[in-house]
Formats: C-alpha cells, sequence, structure tokens
C-alpha cells in the first residue's frame, strides 16, 4: 500500500536547536527549536496534505521500516527567467543553493510524524531530490511512502 501525495508551498528546512541553558532539577542540556514562521507554516501544510492523503487513501498511520522518497521542488531564481518570463536554456535544473535537502526532509519527516507515521526512525530508505520548477509547475514537494516489509 504505496502512498503518494503533494504538498504544495515553498518548503522549508528543519529549524537548527539552540542552546539556552541546563535544566536546575535535572542538569541536562536545555534546546530550543529555532524554527522561524516559514518553518512552522510548511510543517502545517505537510501535516493538513499528509492527514488528506490518509484520509483519501483509506491508510491506517504506518508501522515498520518505510521507503520514503522527496521530490523538493523549488522556486527559480529572476535570473533564470528572460524578460518574458520563461526559464533560460542555460538555466540550471536542480537546486544547489541553501536551504539543503537534509534539512528540508527533517522538517517534512518531523511533519509527517503521528499522522503518516508512527516515528520518523522508521524511515529505513530515504531518497531526496531538490530541483527547481520547470515551467509552469508548482512548488512543492512529491511524497511516496512505501512499506518494507
Amino acid at each position: 500500500m504505496k502512498l503518494t501525495f503533494f504538498v504544495p508551498g515553498i518548503p522549508a528546512p528543519g529549524g537548527s536547536k539552540r542552546f539556552v541553558g541546563h535544566s536546575k532539577k535535572t542538569g541536562r542540556a536545555i534546546l530550543i527549536d529555532a524554527a522561524g514562521e516559514r518553518n512552522k507554516n510548511w510543517r502545517s501544510i505537510v501535516g493538513v496534505c499528509g492527514s488528506e492523503a490518509i484520509r483519501k487513501g483509506g491508510n491506517p498511520v504506518f508501522h515498520g521500516p518505510l521507503r520514503v522518497r522527496f521530490d523538493f521542488i523549488m522556486p527559480r531564481r529572476k535570473l533564470d527567467l528572460n524578460s518574458k518570463g520563461e526559464v533560460k536554456a542555460s538555466a540550471p535544473f536542480y537546486h544547489t543553493t541553501k536551504p539543503d535537502a537534509l534539512k528540508l526532509a527533517r522538517s517534512t519527516e518531523d511533519a509527517l510524524t503521528g499522522i503518516v507515521w508512527a516515528d520518523d526512525a522508521q524511515t529505513a530508505v530515504l531518497e531526496i531530490s531538490k530541483r527547481y520548477a520547470c515551467a509552469g509547475e508548482p512548488c512543492g514537494c512529491q511524497i511516496v511512502i512505501q512499506p518494507l516489509d
């Protein structure tokens, strides 16, 4: 039972953790998620689209090992477009600037935890691509999830 769905929007990376001190009770480090507003919005959209895909597909939350594919589609740079707004032939296909693919995957995986799968640690095979949008193509992320057992 494979689950495939698209999340529209501009993908945002998972925020880094920031150390703010130690707990007086336990002595453990206190870390705060430094995610910005864009990350919160992206994670919300991913969660809603994941919930909808599960509901439409009639699939339960996945348990066990998973193969997960994320195809991140990023907005084009202005310098990639000609005066008519068309993509130049010389424009790159792959997105090779920040944010990096692993941070995009991290925020997207976290957003699907408890919605599509029980825990993102279930991801045994992870495939990630990050490219620019083609002409007329919306930005976002195409997600494919398959159980491995």
